[in-house]
């Protein structure tokens, strides 16, 4: 828990409809399309300053702007919906321009800033609970389940608890919840991944596979190591999938334990971006407005920066 100068602490925060972010990239080898990317992900970070100068005031953000940072370096993971204001290609300057018009989370943001101890107490019930079968090239295959807690699990758990989303420790449902249950979960039984939810006190069931695998490599002196996650989200509530994502990484390194725990990070870490939204929109159902475009310069998807 984050100890926050002053004793600063916010009752119930409340945002604005929408925060104006600006960011200006200088473009390198002609590529305005990778300098565009960039300025949109930092026009959404500029915008997240924003929100909590408002909430704050620029006093105390000063004050607690290295911890804020933990948040506002993910501020994608906190935007609802975002639209361009002004896009600008400057081919004189070599650079990008953009200035966006975002709109956040409010839950998200106010469960971020609670983990931070910036909010006291609970604010909201929402809760996740996550359970990965993994196969690691480095370690001796499990008799059962609940055995050891995989990496990938244990890496997705600390990303969602880094954006300020409560989850369920696997210790408190392994003597309630019967190793067939989690593995027909994870092998796509909606009914089970909600018997998992509803038993666990959690709205939302992350069940997935992952696998670590040692690949050839030209570079003798190092070894290359693949990590592969898959993972579904699925509501407690109405059984139904509210998001699902695989992905990979690729890492070299002079030790195969130490690539095979970057690569497990560097993945994990990719999927909870592409998640952590989808819960966000799962729990503020309706509330989402309707993103206007604009005709000469689309929205960048969040799930490519």
């Amino acid at each position: 828990m984050t100890q926050f100068d002053g004793h600063f602490a916010l009752a119930q925060p409340i945002l604005k409809d929408s925060y104006e972010g600006t960011a200006r990239v200088a473009v390198k080898d002609e590529n305005y399309v990778v300098a565009r990317k960039k300025a949109v992900s930092l026009a959404m970070k500029d915008a997240m300053s924003l929100v909590f100068k408002d909430l704050m005031g620029e006093e105390e953000f000063a004050a607690n702007q290295r911890d804020l940072g933990n948040i506002i370096r993910r501020a994608s993971r906190y935007v609802k919906s975002y639209r361009y204001l002004r896009a600008l290609d400057d081919l004189e300057g070599k650079a990008g321009e953009v200035v966006l018009e975002v709109r956040f989370f409010p839950g998200a943001v106010n469960q971020a800033l609670a983990s931070m101890g910036v909010i006291s107490g609970p604010v909201s019930e929402h809760k996740v609970i996550v359970l990965m079968k993994e196969s690691s090239f480095t370690s001796a295959p499990l008799s059962s389940f609940w055995d050891v807690v995989p990496i990938s699990e244990t890496q997705l758990a600390k990303n969602f608890l880094e954006s300020g989303v409560e989850v369920i420790d696997r210790d408190r449902v392994r003597d309630i919840i019967s190793e067939s249950i989690v593995l027909s979960a994870i092998k796509g039984n909606v009914e089970d991944a909600r018997n998992i939810g509803l038993k666990a006190g959690a709205d939302i069931v992350i069940v997935g596979t992952a696998f670590s695998k040692l690949k050839k490599n030209k570079d003798k002196d190092t070894k290359m190591v693949q990590v592969n996650i898959s993972a579904k989200a699925i509501s407690a509530i109405d059984s139904s999938l509210i998001a699902a994502k695989s992905d990979f990484a690729t890492v070299e390194n002079e030790y195969e334990l130490s690539a095979e725990l970057e690569a497990f990070d560097v993945t994990s870490q990719k999927l909870a971006d592409f998640l952590l939204p989808s819960f966000h929109r799962y729990w503020e159902k309706g509330v989402q407005a309707p993103v206007e475009k604009a005709p000469d310069a689309p929205p960048i998807s969040m799930t490519d920066m």
